[in-house]
């Protein structure tokens, strides 16, 4: 009797633990592939840097050793970088992606980037994504001074970055990247919806016709400057072609198969004074 009572208690015990270890299998299963509309995903972080210098450091300018240090670091990890081309064509054509795909990007377009950051990439095998100012372009290209320390990159300096490979070209504005009675490209509250429209599709657009007439490639991603982002701006991006924006607000990416899901992209601003495994703990696996 005692004996029997034994064994029921443990036979009762080891069906417990089985059904709380299928629980948390499946709750398992159920967080990491699967979203609140039921649809699978796939998790795609988004490093945001700006400027690459060694003489400076800050919230938004890195030491190219501290580039170094994420790069290997992403690389240890098993990732692979991808630009917005690879991951709109997984959306809109289900073309595949690495098992562990990252995307690498720089705003502004600081020609340090050219002269600190694609030197590493390619030590690294890797790509990455930078969002440029038009106008800072086009006054850096006239006056053909090529600055580490405040120059941005020249168009004949992106045409041979698009040749290279290294590099994927993207739509950063090109004259709104500025706080002062308008925050970026921000819809003014006394604003009109057709003004808006008006002066954020030229201003869009003037930027995308530089970039066919000086490199034959079309941008097909919007970088918000500063993140600022007025909700009547995304029909508007839409119905200029573009079919993905980038944001800077911060957290990984669930990517479905629904095109909505590459707009408004978070990203994640790298400061200088963290350490990388600090930085990186909550957005690798």
């Amino acid at each position: 009797m005692i004996c029997f009572f034994t064994v029921s208690k443990l036979h009762y015990k080891t069906i417990i633990v089985s059904l709380v270890l299928i629980l948390l299998f499946s709750f398992f299963w159920i967080f990491n592939y699967v979203n609140a509309d039921n649809e699978s995903y796939i998790n795609v972080p988004i490093i945001m840097y700006h400027s690459v210098l060694k003489s400076q450091s800050g919230d938004y300018i890195v030491h190219p050793e501290v580039l170094e240090n994420d790069l290997a670091y992403i690389s240890s990890k098993g990732y692979t970088t991808i630009t917005m081309t690879d991951l709109i064509n997984y959306v809109y054509k289900d073309t595949p992606l690495p098992k562990k795909p990252i995307i690498i990007t720089f705003d502004d377009g600081h020609y340090n980037n050219l002269g600190y950051a694609v030197p590493l990439l390619k030590k690294y095998n890797m790509k990455a994504v930078v969002s440029i100012v038009g106008k800072y372009t086009d006054t850096f290209s006239n006056s053909d001074e090529a600055n580490l320390n405040y120059g941005y990159l020249r168009w004949k300096d992106i045409k041979q970055l698009i040749d290279d490979g290294t590099i994927e070209f993207q739509n950063h504005t090109y004259n709104l990247h500025s706080i002062g009675s308008r925050k970026g490209c921000m819809k003014k509250k006394t604003e009109s919806l057709e003004d808006y429209t008006t002066l954020l599709s030229q201003d869009i657009n003037k930027l995308q016709k530089e970039f066919i007439n000086n490199t034959n490639y079309t941008p097909n991603t919007f970088t918000y400057p500063y993140g600022a982002i007025s909700k009547e701006s995304l029909n508007i991006i839409k119905t200029l072609g573009f079919k993905a924006s980038l944001s800077c607000n911060a957290g990984v990416n669930h990517i479905t198969k629904n095109k909505d899901c590459l707009y408004g992209l978070k990203r994640n601003n790298r400061p200088n004074d963290i350490s990388t495994y600090l930085f990186f703990k909550n957005l690798l696996l």
